[in-house]
């Protein structure tokens, strides 16, 4: 975590920052390496010097995290010691007069309080530890990995559970008790969709049941020490229904395929996209309207973005998907993602899942 501090901080000196007050929960997690923080709570704080960084925390959650490390040092908010007092405490020990603050995140009734209760000027900041986290260090890698092999064992699961009768629902649920049984957590609430439903990308699975011939979407993932995964495959249960769906699934794996020949470091996103949708586009359907791929890290969808205009150069250690797809309203859809590590020499594909059509 050292490492990782230090980079920050040489981004402070360039910014003309004293400090940064670190809110967003992923990039707490990314400096301090702890994993257990809620994204949807406010559980900790890092307040970042030149010198030190402070992990400020509640009664709550200070038990896990009082021991720190060698990197900071932790503190427990309470009503006798507020945040605002250690604030202003830090700030004026070490004489820091300007302490940035991710206007991403925070909200506007927090900035006001902020404001009122302490003694410095903020100043708004965007991005400075997401564009650290784009990087990804080879420990890093290394859960994404795990969490992308226990998506693959979530896949070759849920295949024996397909059968008639089954719901979308009821296999959404399969998906997400196997994957909380070999992982941390699931990175998402998985989407199932059969036929029709599958045109919707993020579809909410409902009690649909599977009758015959039915195209069958599958994506989720998993998470391992706060890291993680994202995969799409489509299965059918019986012979596809008619030619088109088979034409449009071998069209769009046809799509990602070309994309995985030609994504390499130097590349931008929009070059990236454009090569999917050129195919889609050729083959006479219409263009997906999301993005091809995004970072995946401690979010599941953070930067780099793959998509149109998107001037995000792809570097090595990116962790980013591939998920062209195809929607057609009231027919059917399908989107086929891939997890891939950007390499000196090319890419890694760390889903291993078979992506061809497979009949059930």
């Amino acid at each position: 975590m050292k490492e990782r501090l230090d980079r920050l901080r040489r981004i402070l000196i360039v910014e003309k920052l004293g400090a940064l007050f670190v809110t967003d929960q992923a990039n707490v997690t990314y400096l301090t390496g702890f994993a257990g923080l809620s994204p949807h709570e406010r559980e900790g704080f890092l307040f970042v010097t030149k010198k030190d960084a402070y992990l400020l925390t509640f009664p709550t959650y200070f038990g896990l995290y009082k021991k720190g490390s060698d990197s900071f040092k932790t503190v427990n908010i309470t009503p006798v010691h507020r945040l605002t007092d250690y604030l202003n405490e830090i700030t004026q020990g070490q004489k820091i007069k300007h302490v940035g603050v991710e206007k991403e995140n925070l909200t506007l009734s927090e900035m006001e309080s902020l404001k009122a209760k302490t003694e410095f000027e903020f100043r708004e900041t965007a991005g400075l530890v997401e564009k650290l986290r784009e990087i990804k260090d080879e420990e890093e890698i290394g859960y994404i990995s795990q969490a992308a092999a226990i998506t693959d064992d979530a896949f070759e699961f849920i295949k024996t559970k397909i059968r008639k009768g089954v719901t979308e629902h009821g296999l959404a649920l399969e998906l997400e008790f196997f994957i909380k049984k070999k992982a941390d957590d699931i990175a998402f609430s998985p989407i199932v969709a059969f036929d029709e439903n599958a045109a919707i990308p993020h579809y909410l699975p409902n009690k649909k049941q599977i009758t015959n011939n039915n195209l069958i979407l599958l994506d989720f993932g998993a998470k391992i020490h706060g890291y993680c995964s994202d995969m799409t495959r489509v299965v059918f249960w019986g012979s596809p229904k008619n030619d088109k769906i088979v034409t449009i699934f071998q069209t769009v794996l046809s799509a990602q395929e070309a994309v995985m020949s030609h994504l390499r470091i130097g590349k931008t996103g929009h070059e990236i996209d454009i090569i999917a949708k050129e195919i889609i586009k050729n083959a006479g359907f219409p263009e997906y309207l999301h993005g091809l791929g995004h970072g995946v890290g401690l979010n599941i969808h953070e930067a780099p973005r793959l998509k149109k205009d998107s001037p995000d150069i792809m570097t090595k250690n990116m962790v980013v998907t591939v998920e062209p797809g195809i929607y057609i309203e009231g027919f059917a859809g399908t989107r086929i993602e891939d997890l891939v590590v950007l390499k000196e020499d090319g890419i890694e594909i760390l889903s291993k899942s078979d992506k061809t059509l497979q009949i059930i």
